[in-house]
C-alpha cells in the first residue's frame, strides 16, 4: 500500500545497495565507521535508517537503536537526553539484551524511591545502574547539571549497556543537525555541544555511531568539512529521488489499475521522484478501481495536492522566512534564476538578493545550478509557491 511514513521491510523499494553495505558495515566487529547520510526532507532517509534497524534485528550480535531529533518538541538538552534513554533502553529490552520489567517510559517518570527499587532488580553492574539512576534524575530536570554533560552522558548510556550485554550497539540519530538548536536558558548550544559528543565518542568501543541530516551546510557544520567535530567519522553517502524504474516499479506493484505512459510522464515531471509525492500521488490514484489511469487524472491529483495539502506541509516553512526571503523564493518558483533578474523582480538590489540566496541555501531551500543560476530544492514546494501572492 502507499503510505506517508517511513516504509522498511517488503515495503520498501531501491536504495538496496546502499542498504547493504551499511547492514554489513555496522555489524562487522572489526569495523568502527557509522554512516553519515544527506538529502533533502521527504527523499526517505528516515526509511534507509529504519530499514538497516530492521535487518540489523535479526544479528543477536548487535542492537540498534534509532532516535529521531526531528521529534523533539522543548528543544532543551533534557528533552534530547529523556529521549535517547528511552530509545536505548527500548531498544535493549524489546531485543532481550536488558531484562527489565518495566518499560523505559515509566523509568523516566518514576519516583526516585521506585527507581531505586526497579533499578536494583535489574542484572546490571552496580555502577551502570549507579550511572543510569543519575543519568534518570538529571534528565528529569529534578537536579541541574551542565548541558553537555548531560548529553555527553547520555550518549553514552548505549555504550554502556553493550559493553554490560556483550554486544554491539549501533546508534542512529535522524537529523543529527538539530542537536545545534538545543536551548538551555533562551541560549542555543551550538557547536560546542557537538564537540563535547565527539569527545565522549571518540573513546568508546562497543558503539557506532550513524548519522542524517537534510540541510547540507548544518551537516557540513558537524561533520561533513575539516573544521566540523566529526570531520572523517562517517562514510558519507547522498540519498536522493527514486530512479524511474523505482517509481515505476512502485506505481505496478500498488495500483489497482494501468497508468498510460503520459500519465506515468506527467507524474514523474510532478514528483521527480521524490518518495513522499510518489506515494502522495499514489494514494490518491490508488482510489480509481478498474480503469485505466489517464494524464489528465494525474494533473488532476496533482492540483489538488497542491490545493489540499500544500498549505498544511509548507505552510510552516513558508512562515519561518524572513519578508526579503519569501520575495526570493517566490521569485524563483516563478521561474527567474539569476540574481539580477530576481532583484528587478522584486525591486531589491542584486547584492541584497545575493546575500539572501545564500541564507536561503543554508536552510536548504535552495541550490546553486551553475555560475549565477539558482532555484529551488523542492520541485513541489516550488509550484505550490509559484501558485500563492505576495
Amino acid at each position: 500500500m502507499f503510505t506517508l511514513r517511513p516504509v522498511c521491510g517488503e515495503d520498501f523499494l531501491d536504495r538496496e545497495e546502499l542498504i547493504q553495505e551499511m547492514v554489513e558495515t555496522l555489524a562487522s566487529p572489526t569495523e568502527r565507521v557509522g554512516f553519515a547520510l544527506v538529502g533533502r526532507r521527504r527523499m526517505g532517509k528516515t526509511s534507509v535508517f529504519l530499514e538497516v534497524v530492521r535487518r540489523l534485528q535479526r544479528n543477536p550480535r548487535v542492537v540498534s537503536v534509532y532516535s529521531s531529533l526531528w521529534e523533539l518538541v522543548e528543544g532543551t538538552p533534557q528533552e534530547f537526553a529523556r529521549q535517547l534513554i528511552r530509545d536505548a533502553l527500548e531498544a535493549f529490552q524489546e531485543q532481550g539484551a536488558l531484562p527489565l520489567k518495566v518499560r523505559a517510559r515509566n523509568l523516566l517518570s518514576a519516583p526516585l524511591g521506585l527507581l531505586r527499587d526497579i533499578l536494583r532488580e535489574v542484572r546490571i553492574s552496580l555502577k551502570l545502574r549507579e550511572e543510569l539512576e543519575v543519568l534518570l534524575v538529571l534528565a528529569r530536570g529534578q537536579e541541574k547539571s551542565d548541558p553537555g554533560e548531560l548529553i555527553s552522558r547520555a550518549l553514552g548510556l548505549p555504550e554502556g549497556l553493550a559493553r554490560e550485554a556483550g554486544v554491539r550497539c549501533a546508534l542512529f540519530l535522524d537529523e543529527f543537525p538539530t542537536i545545534l538548536e538545543l536551548r538551555e536558558g533562551g541560549k542555543a548550544l551550538g557547536e560546542g555541544i557537538v564537540r563535547k559528543l565527539r569527545t565522549k565518542y571518540e573513546r568508546m568501543e562497543g558503539l557506532v555511531l550513524s548519522i542524517s541530516g537534510s540541510v547540507r551546510s548544518t551537516m557540513e557544520a558537524v561533520a561533513l568539512s575539516p573544521a566540523s567535530a566529526f570531520w572523517r567519522q562517517f562514510v558519507v553517502r547522498e540519498v536522493g529521488p527514486l530512479p524511474a524504474e523505482a517509481v515505476r516499479e512502485l506505481l505496478q506493484r500498488n495500483l489497482n489499475c494501468p497508468i498510460t505512459e503520459e500519465a506515468f510522464s506527467a507524474l514523474w515531471e510532478f514528483t521527480q521522484g521524490i518518495p513522499f509525492y510518489v506515494q502522495f500521488l499514489g494514494r490518491e490514484l490508488a482510489r480509481k478501481v478498474g480503469q485505466t489511469i489517464t494524464e489528465a487524472e494525474v494533473r488532476e491529483a496533482a492540483e489538488e495536492f497542491l490545493k489540499e495539502e500544500g498549505g498544511v506541509l509548507f505552510q510552516e516553512e513558508w512562515q519561518r522566512l524572513s519578508p526579503k526571503e519569501r520575495k526570493i523564493a517566490w521569485a524563483l518558483a516563478r521561474g527567474h534564476s539569476a540574481p539580477s533578474v530576481i532583484a528587478r523582480e522584486i525591486e531589491e538590489s542584486p547584492n541584497a538578493v545575493s546575500r539572501y540566496l545564500q541564507y536561503l541555501e543554508e536552510e536548504g531551500l535552495v541550490e546553486r545550478t551553475g555560475r549565477g543560476a539558482w532555484q529551488p530544492t523542492d520541485p513541489v514546494f516550488a509550484r505550490w509557491l509559484a501558485q500563492r501572492s505576495l
